[in-house]
């Protein structure tokens, strides 16, 4: 026997596996392109988090992993074996999506259940693997409660329950968390990253979530218009983004618009716009990019100093505070320049002897390899150009 829940996916027999392999995976609705030839390899065990934002193709890839939607194209793996024409509840894995799809004839316990009846486990055992799953997410003391007892984050939090209760080798997650306050959330990451190491499964997690995705995932793939633009280490794309868009939508960044050159000794260099000294400047990239180009500057805000305009000289830019918004252990401070605004987000551990104010005059400081230069035209194309 085997069953498809709505929000949750059970098998009478578990996959022994956990390796999956996207070679060209496609989807296309009429003259839509959905998702654009993604092809991807997730590692036995290894946590990916597929982060982008709304109509980026993120829930369309999950839906082709689960067997709801057909690929137009392309093949889907695990452990070797297509699937990517396989019915759902023949790929052996768990599903828990942002819809709750409980049984609202059922208590908390019998819901978290069902996949336990449905592998025939014992009652004892099954016993054992609820109270555990419910502790997992905080519902220890409502197992006895129904569905429309409980409030929409409860509910969301037995739905995941559900998803982990049975420890599937290959768990695939779409926004599990979105429904849940921040605390229970950040709780909630701990306890799913802890619980996936304990056993060994893979888990495919889709977000928009930045958060979610760079602290939970040994490796992040953002999509934009249906297509990976980058895949690598949450560091690998916080610190090297490859493209504006993944600079942009990871993180904060300050772009600033300039245009390449070519200097005597063969390295590209950018001058900004605005800046009236003409300064070429070094980005980490330069080997990325064209002589004679218009381009976007990327800098993170943390990456930003301030310093005295006094003796100041290279290629510091000066202008004036005009914003101070104080945020805890850092402090944004907003500075007008030739070059745009830039915002500067300092620690204020560092700034016992020297705290700027509105309408202070500072130079604006950053090191050669926190600087990332994209070519205007790439942010402007679509993957797919």
């Amino acid at each position: 026997m085997s069953e498809v829940l709505e929000g949750v996916q059970v098998v009478d027999q578990v996959a022994t596996g956990g390796e999956v392999e996207l070679d060209g995976l496609s989807k296309k609705y009429g003259t839509v392109q959905a998702v654009r030839e993604v092809s991807l390899s997730i590692r036995r065990g290894e946590f990916l988090a597929i982060l982008g934002p709304s109509g980026a193709g993120k829930t369309t890839l999950l839906n082709m992993l689960t067997g709801f939607e057909k690929p137009t194209s392309g093949a889907i793996r695990i452990d070797g074996r297509d699937v990517a024409r396989l019915a759902p509840h023949k790929r052996g894995i768990g599903v828990v999506f942002q819809h709750y799809a409980l049984f609202k004839h059922m208590t908390v316990a019998q819901n978290v259940a069902f996949p336990l009846r449905m592998r025939r486990m014992s009652p004892r055992e099954q016993r054992s693997h609820i109270q555990h799953a419910l502790e997992l997410v905080k519902l220890e003391d409502f197992a006895t409660r129904f569905p429309d007892q409980l409030s929409g984050g409860q509910q969301q939090r037995v739905a995941l329950a559900r998803a982990i209760v049975f420890r599937p080798p290959l768990l695939l997650m779409d926004e599990p968390l979105g429904a849940l306050d921040k605390r229970l959330r950040e709780h909630m990451r701990v306890e799913i990253k802890r619980l996936q190491r304990n056993l060994g499964a893979t888990v495919i997690y889709v977000t928009h979530d930045q958060g979610e995705a760079l602290t939970m995932a040994d490796r992040v793939a953002v999509m934009n218009d249906g297509a990976v633009e980058q895949l690598g280490t949450p560091d690998d794309l916080y610190e090297r983004p490859a493209s504006a868009f993944v600079a942009d939508f990871v993180g904060e960044t300050n772009f600033f618009q300039g245009r390449t050159v070519l200097d005597a000794d063969g390295r590209v260099r950018v001058v900004l716009d605005g800046d009236r000294t003409g300064h070429r400047r070094d980005v980490d990239n330069a080997e990325s990019l064209k002589a004679d180009c218009g381009v976007e500057v990327g800098v993170r805000p943390e990456q930003v100093s301030l310093l005295p305009v006094e003796g100041t000289d290279g290629p510091d830019v000066v202008g004036k505070v005009c914003e101070v918004l104080y945020e805890g252990a850092t402090a944004l401070h907003v500075v007008e320049t030739a070059i745009g605004n830039v915002n500067a987000r300092l620690s204020l551990k560092n700034l016992r002897e020297t705290r700027w104010a509105v309408g202070d005059q500072v130079a604006v400081h950053w090191d050669a390899h926190a600087a990332r230069g994209y070519h205007v035209a790439d942010r402007n194309s679509s993957p797919s150009s």
